[in-house]
Formats: structure tokens, C-alpha cells, sequence
């Protein structure tokens, strides 16, 4: 519903295309993947035409292929089409006219001398899927992100920003993901309103006129998830007032409430929160689901929880229409193992959910809550041509993946380039402290001129930690570390501090030192300094990576050159190295299942315990500063 105090519309140009904009509106609801855009003023921009992204003649020309009077592009026959709408599989064909599908049906009246036509037969005909919360940097780029999933039918994302948000800033960002238009699946993007890691510059860099460009791009489409979510339940002024911007250019409100009581996720719900994928157990879904949220089931390299969640629809028997799919940005060597939203989808099915509502949770459920379903997630008249050919519903692995009417995979191989973008240019090359500084091995060390209790960091599982106070001896200067510690310093990537510690039940590597880190800043740790001193310079030569030393002689070097996060190289090669770190650090006594959300973690400050930051070592739950950083530059 769109309410207009007055009609005062004005034509505009952008880049070739003519838009009408509406002004003066009062309330809209924004579909930003049509071409429209609540601006300033809360105004509503269409090109011109029906309203719908299309223009006078685009509406005619493919009205003449469904009528039968024009050929199609494309006429896909002979398959079982599944009906996400009604719940059906029935035959029925589809012919395709520039990415959109004009018709279903069995009429071929369509069908010309030039139709390229795909015999579909013994096959589903599905739409694409669709992931609807993804970091799209965990050691692979968006790129290789998209090329693997092409093929396994996962052909829409929506995207964290928060790597290119916080490395490139607002212009930055929105360069990026121009560029990353060029790849052949559809991306959309969440924006983040606030760090995940405590930041000296973070009121700046989330500014409300900074977060404002960023919102008024059409392909973000949601604020990202808000990890610090007690903020909200709070009313911080300062993200009440990101949110309501937010809201007023028109985006959803993608949610994080992780350890959130059934009350508090009230106060969430009534900020305007669509969704939360923190859900751990069945309980909490239809906790999420009674309160009006969407509950996002997650299969992660961190929390592998589906079997435990899908409960909720086997034993609870509520309601899947507001249930949604997520792999959350997991680790390479979890997503081949298990699959992605396919292997979501296959899950499913296996424990009892018929085949039809799988896919509906892959496909309609996740259009409608990106505010996409006029578009995406279904095979009807009028939506853009993304389809799947299944040879069964079982397995779930495509023989074809279609996207906008274009074959982009088949047989498992990918029929189209992926083009990687030249992300130093876009400004990519990691930032670090220079080399000199991470190699003085006294950087690692915590002063003291006698034995001094201190706030140790201990590891309990691959995400959560814990204070352990304990006492420890000084030598020539500064704390030794006990046999079971390990020596911790985060320092800042632009060289202006750095925090000190010490963490238990890590391991007891010679050294770790890498820029893989929500912070992007460089974690050290290890049971000697200068093995720690040398570790992080080998970082430092890499330009961005992760350094292990198992012992003095033993190095694993993965260079992460694109912000320290991602690799240069394809993803079958970081899924090695990845398999490689996870068993050397095994090696080293790293005990739990995914150390590449340890290091991500330990810098956060929305997990409970101690943790390491720019403010120093933190209690999250108390908010103190247990041991503070200190500048690296004179004041």
C-alpha cells in the first residue's frame, strides 16, 4: 500500500533508463530488485511502465510470446513442474523471452525456428534456491561462492557486507558490489549498522550519512544482523536512529539473537526484527515463529544444528511458511561435506518433511522475505527464469541450472565464466602494521614487574570462552606464561595499538598469527614470542593470511591477499589448505570443530566471556575492561 499526500510525479535519467518518481509519499514498501527505490524523502522510483521494472514495450513483446504470437528464446519440455504455490507436481513446459518466463503450460504455439528447446524429460522442473543469510568471505571470495553453488542450484544470495562495509567504506562498498553484478547469480546485500568487533572508528564509519548511501542502493535490501542485539532491547539511541533510517528507505531488518529469553525476544520482535537464525533448538523456533519472526533453520560449520531444528516441523508439527534456509558462511571443508542449501534441502526430506515443502523453504519462503517472490522463487508468468532440472527429489542435485532463462551448469560443470573481480583495485590489499613492528617479539608480552593475577581467556568450545584468573610469575620484565597458556595479542592492522593476553585451551601450537579475524585486525598467539614475532612477520611478507608454526621447524602458511580474509586462489585449492590447517592445529591439541570461527570469535564482543578487542581484554557480560590495550603511537 502506498499512500501519497499529493500526486506530484517528475521524470528523471539514470544511466539510459527513464524512471517516474513519485513524490511526497508517506509510507511505501520498497522492492528494490524492480528497479524501485525509496529515496530522501521517502519517494518511490519506477521506471517507466507497468510499475514492475519493465517498460511499455517489454510488457508487449512478452505478452505476444504468451499469447503464442511471438517466439520464445527458450521452451524447456517433457518435465514434472513443481508448484511451489499450490503444493503440485504436474507436466507442464516453459517457454522463457529475455530471463523471464512468458508462459506455462503445454501449449508450443511459442516455439519458433530459432527456441532453443531443453528436453526436460524425466525431470522436476524447480525453481533456483535460494540462501538467505550468507558471509560471502570465509576464506573464498563472493565469486567462488557462486561458482560452486551454480552447479549444486543455489542461484540468489543475500550477502553480509560487513568485510567490504568496514574495509572500503561506504563508496567503496557500493563500487563492489557494482562490480560484483558481472557474476551470473543474483546478489543482494544486508548492511551492517554497526561493527561486530569494537572499533575506534566505528560511530564514523556508521555514520547516518554514510549508512544513508549505502541505503539507498538498490541491490541492499536489508539491515544486516545486528550481533549486538541487547542494544536494541535497550533503545541505544544511536542504533534506534540507524534502524529508523533504515526503515524509511525502505529495507527489511534481518536479525541475530543469539541466547535471547522468549521475553527479550519480545522487545527484539517489536523493534521491527523479520528473522533470527540463532535458533539452537526446536524450542527456539517455534519460540521465534509464535512471536511473528522468521525462524532462519541454520547448517553451519559452527552449529551443524538442522536435525535437532527440523523438530519443530517432525515432532512440534508447526507451520513451515515462515521457515527459511541458511548455511550462515560456513567453512569450506563443512560445505563440501554437507552441501549447501541443496544439501539443506536433502536433509530435509531424509528426516520426513515431504519433498514439495523443502523446496518451498528454499524457494517462495525465501522470496517472500527478501520482498522478492514478484521476481524470484517460483516457475510462473512474469518471474525471472531461474530453474532447475532434477533428475530426482531425493538427492537434489541439478542436471541443469537455468538463470535468467541462460544455462549456466550442467552435469555438475559450469557452462558460463565467473568472472573475479580485481579486488586490490577495488581496494582489497590487506591492511597490516608494518613488518618491523610485528616482529619485535616484546610486542607480544604483557608488562609486569611482579607476579600479577590476570584475566586469562579460556576456550570452551569453538565459539564461547571463559575468565580463568590466574596468577602468574614475571621474568626480565613481563608475565610468563604457565605450561597449559598460551601467549594472545591482537594488534591493530593500521599499527595504532595493541592488547595483550594470555588464553587457555587453544592448543599448544609454537605460534598462530593471522588477519583472519572479525576485526581484520592480526591475532597472535603461540607459547613463545619470538616464535609469535616471526610468525606474524611471515604474515606480514604474505600481504594477509594465517601462519602456523607447529614447531620450530614446522610452518603452514596460507596467504588470505584480499583483506586478509580471502584467498587468491579457487576454492578446491583453499578447501585443502583448510583441510590442512584444521589438522595441524588438531596436531597441536586445538580440540574443537572449526578453528576458523575460533579466530573470527575471539575478537567479538556479542558472545559471553572474556574477549580480546581494541578496547583490550573485555567481560562481554559485565562490560568491563579486564585489562586494557595501549597505544602503539605517542598521544
Amino acid at each position: 500500500m502506498i499512500a501519497a499526500k499529493r500526486n506530484a510525479y517528475r521524470i528523471i535519467n539514470v544511466s539510459g533508463q527513464l524512471y517516474l518518481v513519485m513524490e511526497y509519499v508517506v509510507k511505501c514498501k520498497n522492492n528494490k530488485a524492480s528497479g524501485k527505490d525509496c529515496g530522501r524523502n521517502s519517494g518511490i522510483m519506477t521506471k517507466v511502465g507497468d510499475g514492475l521494472g519493465r517498460t511499455v514495450t517489454e510488457i508487449q513483446e512478452i505478452l505476444a510470446v504468451a499469447g503464442g504470437k511471438a517466439a520464445a528464446d527458450l521452451y524447456i519440455e517433457g518435465g514434472l513442474l513443481v508448484n511451489v504455490y499450490t503444493g503440485e507436481i504436474y507436466p507442464a513446459n516453459v517457454a522463457v523471452f529475455q530471463g523471464k518466463i512468458a508462459y506455462v503450460g503445454n501449449s508450443r504455439k511459442m516455439v519458433g525456428p530459432h527456441t532453443e528447446i531443453v528436453n526436460a524429460s524425466g525431470c522436476y522442473l524447480c525453481p533456483g534456491f535460494i540462501e538467505v543469510h550468507t558471509h560471502p568471505w570465509m576464506v573464498y571470495t563472493p565469486a567462488n561462492m557462486v561458482r560452486v553453488n551454480l552447479t549444486l542450484g543455489t542461484t540468489t544470495f543475500l550477502c553480509d557486507n560487513l568485510l567490504g562495509y568496514v574495509y572500503l567504506g561506504a563508496d567503496g562498498f557500493i563500487k563492489m558490489i557494482k562490480a560484483l553484478e558481472k557474476l551470473p547469480a543474483r546478489l543482494y546485500w544486508g548492511a551492517r549498522i554497526m561493527h561486530q568487533s569494537p572499533d575506534p572508528d566505528e560511530d564514523e564509519l556508521f555514520s547516518l550519512t554514510n549508512l544513508d548511501k549505502v541505503f539507498n542502493d538498490p541491490r541492499v535490501i536489508k539491515i544486516g544482523e545486528i550481533t549486538r542485539w541487547p542494544l536494541v532491547v535497550d533503545g541505544n539511541e544511536s542504533v534506534i536512529q540507524r534502524i529508523s533510517l533504515a526503515a524509511e528507505r525502505g529495507l527489511g531488518f534481518e536479525g541475530h539473537a543469539a541466547g535471547c529469553s522468549y521475553e527479550k525476544l519480545n522487545a527484539v520482535a517489536a523493534a521491527g526484527v523479520e528473522s533470527c537464525h540463532e535458533a539452537i533448538t526446536a524450542e527456539d523456533v517455534v519460540s521465534r515463529l509464535r512471536l511473528g519472526l522468521w525462524a532462519i533453520l541454520r547448517h553451519s560449520s559452527l552449529r551443524p544444528d538442522l536435525l535437532e531444528l527440523l523438530r519443530a516441523v517432525t515432532e512440534y508439527k508447526v507451520q513451515t511458511q515462515r521457515m527459511l534456509f541458511t548455511t550462515d558462511g560456513s567453512a569450506p571443508g563443512f560445505l563440501t561435506r554437507e552441501g549447501w542449501i541443496d544439501g539443506m534441502v536433502r536433509t530435509a526430506v531424509k528426516v520426513g518433511l515431504e519433498p514439495i515443502t523443502a523446496i518451498q523453504i528454499a524457494t517462495i519462503n525465501a522470496a517472500t522475505y527478501l520482498g522478492l517472490d514478484k521476481e524470484i522463487g517460483a516457475i510462473a508468468p512474469g518471474m525471472h527464469a531461474d530453474i532447475l532440472l532434477l533428475p530426482d527429489l531425493q538427492n537434489f542435485k541439478p542436471r541443469m541450472v537455468i538463470v535468467g532463462g541462460k544455462v549456466l551448469a550442467a552435469d555438475g560443470e559450469l557452462c558460463a565464466p565467473i568472472p573475479e573481480p580485481d579486488w586490490v583495485s577495488l581496494g582489497f590489499k590487506t591492511k597490516l602494521s608494518p613488518r618491523e613492528l610485528v616482529s619485535d617479539p616484546n610486542l607480544f608480552g604483557v608488562p609486569a614487574a611482579s607476579a600479577t593475577v590476570f584475566p586469562v581467556i579460556e576456550v570452551i568450545s569453538a565459539a564461547i570462552t571463559r575468565l580463568k584468573e590466574t596468577t602468574l610469575d614475571s621474568r626480565d620484565g613481563f608475565l610468563e606464561r604457565k605450561e597449559d597458556l598460551l601467549y594472545c595479542a591482537l594488534v591493530d592492522r593500521r599499527g595504532k595499538w595493541v592488547t595483550n593476553g594470555f588464553i587457555e585451551g587453544f592448543g599448544h601450537m609454537e605460534a598462530l598469527a593471522a588477519t583472519f579475524s572479525t576485526s581484520f585486525d592480526l591475532l597472535v598467539m603461540g607459547r613463545s614470542r619470538s616464535a609469535m614475532a616471526a610468525a606474524a612477520a611471515e604474515v606480514a611478507d604474505m600481504g594477509g593470511g594465517i601462519v602456523l608454526f607447529d614447531g620450530i621447524n614446522n610452518v603452514f602458511k596460507m596467504p588470505l591477499v584480499y583483506g586478509g580474509i580471502m584467498s587468491a586462489d579457487p576454492f578446491e585449492v583453499s578447501l585443502e589448505k583448510v583441510y590442512e590447517l584444521e589438522k595441524r592445529a588438531r596436531a597441536c591439541g586445538y580440540p574443537y570443530n572449526d578453528i576458523l570461527y575460533t579466530l573470527l570469535f575471539l575478537v567479538c564482543d556479542f558472545l559471553p566471556g572474556p574477549r580480546i578487542t581494541a578496547a583490550g581484554i573485555i567481560d562481554v557480560k559485565t562490560g568491563k575492561t579486564l585489562y586494557p590495550s595501549k597505544s602503539l603511537r605517542p598521544q
